[in-house]
């Protein structure tokens, strides 16, 4: 374990503050920093003795600007002083004069596309009709802001970094790179954190880096408090299917922009989960999707909570309720009829629980009274009755469905290195080693599987603390510490097990990659499906979708922790919907009713992703019923709703 660095009483920390551009693109011709002062303690790119830049996996951005700007917010210098406030004042004093050029938006790199069978053939079928909608997916006003509290400490040889990151690996690795010190020689103290959308990912090793550039300038131990901003990608995705007079589609052809701002950060992962995401659930005789990937003046966005397949799939599913209406069916008897596996869709998630899926399709429906419920719903956009400011007329309801998938795909190139290594000492003590945070119900899992599979207890399982000896198990997202953790601790305790009582104790395990067998040449692995099914009502007053009930069926392997994986299905559904515009209904009738399955053998599937997913089309299905028009565009919110109402009438 690394030695804890020395108290940090000697001398106040420096705290720092970051200058950023005011525009979005163009340059600056200059900085004026008011007079020196040895209080003070500035980095600029000059100042920086390794690389001035922010490197993740195949992708990079500077650290600080050499003067190209390409994102509003770009740091273009940092200062230090005694305290917050005092530099806060001084960096007021810091002027800066740019040249603006308008903003562009560019296609970053070569549209990805994906083919199955030959659309110009299928396209010669007669008495086709034609289905197109467009989905949107971004929000220009609602933006979490966090702070993120970084602490450096030199002492001449050795960084001892306190940061709270999804990547501590990363952070290492660009410490030393910004700063030339060998990797050994910077020690990350990992520090708690919330991150539900994947805030503390990359940022944290930017504020390290510059942190341990003022660290080693001045000599002093240095701190940064950071309110920091994250937005997801923008996905806009256009659908146009072609169909039978009896609802059977026969081809379709999908084209998706995404705007990952300034940096396409895991670029051809997220086209993956787009590809997974975009799949139809139904056969059809040819399949294009053409993805492509611009660069805006926008800041880098990379996961936020996921790479794009909850997004792909709220347009597949709410595509699908459509082409129930427009066919003559509702959302599920159009799905019982023509949802089938095909290989389109083994391509991209192969699953083994495809037979269950109509049956947790109807199970749901029953649970919902949907089918009456629907019509009665159907039957009032029809009529276009009006909205009234007295009765709660504008009503609806959705259905979704989805497998469950989690970390990065099988043909990722760029998969950084995810090792979790379990050591079987004398006197049944285990030991993990891994860079994941070892607290919380993650962690009661893995020392669950440890416990059932080596037969030890629970007490005698221990994790390797912070230093280089810390295995780098990649960054925590995806799901990873539910997902491809627990698989990875489940084979290296298979892998012990095949080895004790024949070598010696100590016995170690290290697992970097382990694909589930039935993935073949998929893309992802599913052994888990969920249906939900949700009602909601227009409220009058503040023209918002006011959530009524929503039911959960999901169907899965073994769950270890029961209660802690049902809680964050309700929170996942929860959060999915205040972001997405919707209220919860205060009444006592409201409730979000989750019925589990536990069937088969295997670790289960994530399913923060497809629930996520299936709660925004449900959603969206529901809105579009209750307001008797299409709506394209989430999140929603109360003038869009009055459009659309305008509109309608």
């Amino acid at each position: 374990m690394a030695e804890k660095r020395a108290a940090i009483g000697r001398l106040t920390p420096l705290q720092g503050v970051l200058i950023t551009s005011r525009i979005a693109r163009g340059r600056f011709d200059r900085i004026v920093v008011p007079e020196a002062d040895p209080a003070f303690v500035t980095v600029a790119p000059r100042d920086i003795p390794g690389s001035n830049r922010l490197r993740v996996l195949d992708a990079q951005v500077p650290l600080l600007s050499s003067g190209t700007i390409t994102y509003r917010g770009q740091p273009l210098l940092a200062l230090f002083g005694p305290d917050r406030e005092s530099a806060l004042i001084k960096a007021g004093g810091i002027s800066v004069s740019y040249v603006e050029d308008e903003p562009v938006e560019s296609l970053s790199v070569t549209p990805y596309s994906y083919t199955f069978g030959n659309l110009e053939e299928a396209l010669k079928e007669e008495n086709l009709q034609v289905l197109q909608r467009s989905y949107s997916f971004h929000s220009t006003s609602r933006k979490r802001l966090t702070y993120n509290r970084v602490s450096v400490a030199f002492d001449g040889e050795t960084l001892h970094v306190e940061a709270p990151t999804q990547w501590p690996a990363h952070v290492r690795d660009s410490v030393a790179e910004v700063t030339g010190l060998s990797k050994k020689n910077v020690i990350i103290h990992r520090q708690p954190f919330y991150a539900p959308h994947d805030e503390m990912l990359v940022l944290p090793s930017q504020l390290a880096a510059l942190c341990s550039v003022a660290a080693i300038k001045s000599g002093r131990d240095t701190e940064i408090l950071h309110e920091m901003e994250a937005a997801p990608p923008r996905y806009g995705i256009t659908r146009k299917t072609y169909y039978l007079s009896n609802g059977k589609p026969q081809a379709e052809e999908i084209r998706v922009v995404v705007d990952q701002g300034c940096a396409a950060f895991f670029r051809e992962e997220l086209v993956n989960h787009l590809y997974a995401g975009l799949i139809p659930l139904y056969p059809v005789a040819a399949l294009t999707i053409r993805v492509e990937i611009h660069t805006t003046n926008n800041r880098p966005a990379h996961f936020y909570g996921g790479l794009g397949y909850s997004e792909a799939l709220a347009s597949s599913e709410a595509h699908y309720s459509e082409l129930a209406k427009h066919t003559g069916y509702n959302p599920l008897s159009w799905r019982m009829k023509h949802a089938a596996e095909s290989p389109s869709s083994a391509a991209m998630v192969r699953t083994d629980k495809y037979a269950k899926l109509k049956e947790l399709a109807s199970s749901v429906s029953k649970r919902a009274d949907f089918a009456r419920k629907n019509a009665a719903y159907e039957m009032q956009r029809r009529m276009r009755i009006r909205h009234s400011t007295f009765f709660r007329y504008g009503r609806g309801n959705g259905l979704a469905l989805a497998p469950g998938i989690g970390g990065f795909s099988r043909e990722y190139k760029g998969t950084p290195t995810q090792s979790v290594q379990v050591t079987l000492q004398p006197n049944d003590h285990v030991v993990i080693n891994t860079s994941f945070y070892n607290t919380g119900n993650s962690a009661e899992i893995w020392k669950q599987i440890v416990s059932d599979e080596l037969g030890v207890s629970k007490k005698d399982i221990s994790f390797v603390g912070d230093g280089n000896e810390l295995l780098d198990s990649g960054p925590s997202v995806l799901n990873a510490n539910s997902g491809r953790m627990p698989r990875h601790i489940l084979r290296a305790c298979q892998l012990i097990k095949e080895k004790r009582f024949v070598e010696p104790l100590p016995i170690s395990e290290t697992v970097t990659f382990f694909r589930h067998p039935s993935a073949k040449d998929s893309l992802f692995f599913s052994n888990s499906w969920v249906a939900i099914i949700l009602e909601l009502e227009i409220s009058p007053l503040a023209l918002v979708p006011v959530i009524r009930s929503v039911w959960v069926s999901i169907t899965t392997p073994k769950v270890y922790e029961k209660a802690a994986y049902i809680s964050k299905v309700r929170h996942t559904i929860v959060t999915t919907l205040l972001e997405a515009g919707a209220r919860l209904s205060q009444s006592k009738g409201f409730e979000i009713d989750i019925q589990l399955e536990e069937e088969g053998e295997g670790m289960p599937s994530s399913m923060t992703a497809a629930v996520k997913g299936a709660v925004t089309a449900a959603l969206l299905t529901a809105l579009e019923q209750a307001l008797g028009s299409n709506v394209e565009h989430v999140p929603v919110d109360g003038p869009m709703i009055l459009d659309l109402l305008r509109s309608t009438h």
